[in-house]
């Protein structure tokens, strides 16, 4: 990548080369389609100028070096496309998987629950806690969230067996909730836990389980992070919406 040979041969570069390239990588677009003098004048440098900051990081001249940027290019255009096939295809069997389940059970959990309290395991899981509360609200269903509560001998106090508890985790394996899901298992309270389509110990715990598919995304092929989508998790509250109005028309005919 030209960015390994700009770090490679930073020593050498100037100021101006350096806002050089900050403009080509911020325009790499533009730039395949800009001439040297062209790239200069936006710049505010010479052609010059241009001609030996390319040769500084090892390129013949300006031509090789926009031959290197438009495989640079065509190259993290490839990885896009394949990651938004891949967030696709999951979101797509995601949902088929949520067509052939049946939801019956989990929403006669919903209907006849005492109370029921949410558990989010990190940031995203907790605003998911958040949506969900508001999403039902409407439906009669008031939901508590308990995201930032200490899980202490009070809390489990407070906990009745005829409560009902949701638990958001990605992995299916944070050692809160699986601690969280094996207490409320042992004072027979009912679970329903929204996780990874993946034999977890989360979903060995809780009564009934809403997988979801988010797979690990690596934004560009030299990163050093990477993230896993997390849009599934809102649709599956959506859908658990539609499912359980669905459920509540049909059973108050």
């Amino acid at each position: 990548m030209i960015q390994d040979r700009i770090t490679t041969y930073q020593s050498k570069l100037t100021e101006n080369d350096l806002l050089i390239w900050s403009y080509i990588s911020s325009h790499k677009k533009y730039c395949l389609n800009m001439s040297i003098n062209e790239i200069a004048k936006e710049c505010i440098v010479s052609r010059t100028t241009i001609m030996r900051f390319c040769q500084k990081i090892g390129f013949d001249g300006f031509s090789e070096f926009k031959y290197h940027l438009k495989n640079e290019l065509m190259q993290e255009n490839a990885l896009l496309s394949e990651i938004e096939g891949e967030i696709l295809s999951n979101h797509v069997q995601t949902i088929e998987n949520l067509k052939k389940k049946d939801f019956t059970k989990i929403c006669t959990m919903l209907a006849n629950a005492n109370r029921i309290f949410i558990y989010g395991s990190g940031d995203i899981q907790n605003l998911v806690s958040n949506y969900m509360k508001l999403l039902f609200l409407p439906n009669g269903l008031l939901v508590y969230d308990f995201g930032g509560v200490s899980m202490n001998e009070q809390f489990y106090q407070v906990i009745q067996p005829h409560d009902l508890v949701l638990l958001i985790t990605l992995n299916g394996e944070s050692n809160t909730v699986v601690k969280l899901a094996k207490q409320l298992k042992q004072r027979n309270i009912q679970t329903i836990g929204i996780t990874k389509l993946r034999n977890s110990t989360v979903s060995k715990l809780c009564d009934e389980t809403i997988f979801v598919l988010n797979p690990e995304i690596h934004p560009t092929k030299n990163a050093v992070y990477s993230f896993e989508t997390t849009s599934a998790l809102f649709f599956v509250i959506e859908y658990l919406l539609l499912k359980y109005d669905a459920w509540q028309k049909k059973h108050l005919i």
